[in-house]
């Protein structure tokens, strides 16, 4: 009889080990297939934090920028788009440099 049952737990512990298989096997599925999801949401949060902190809002950048669309002939304003584009993470840097050089208060007090 012992015999009958040790097989039954092994049936059952097989039974167990193929069903958490296959539910890793779902989760692993599913997260590959909502990388692209993800990645899209980190860039959209990356960009809102990146222009949080801006000294120009938004609104002023996109009425540029459409400004400098419209008033552009030919292909030129791709050429300006490009170096603007280039421009704004060095511009980022000097904005945000005098601000992580400012001696804390903590070091004041000691």
């Amino acid at each position: 009889m012992s015999d009958k049952t040790s097989t039954q737990e092994l049936r059952k512990t097989m039974l167990r080990l193929r069903l958490e298989m296959h539910r890793q096997e779902i989760r692993h599925e599913a997260l590959v297939i909502l990388q692209p999801l993800q990645k899209a949401k980190d860039f959209g949060t990356h960009w809102r934090q990146e222009l949080k902190g801006s000294n120009a809002p938004i609104w002023i950048t996109g009425g540029v920028f459409a400004l400098t669309v419209l008033g552009m002939r030919g292909g030129q304003w791709r050429r300006w788009l490009r170096m603007a584009l280039e421009a704004f993470p060095d511009l980022r840097k000097r904005s945000t440099a005098p601000e992580s050089e400012k001696p804390s208060a903590a070091t004041d007090k000691s």
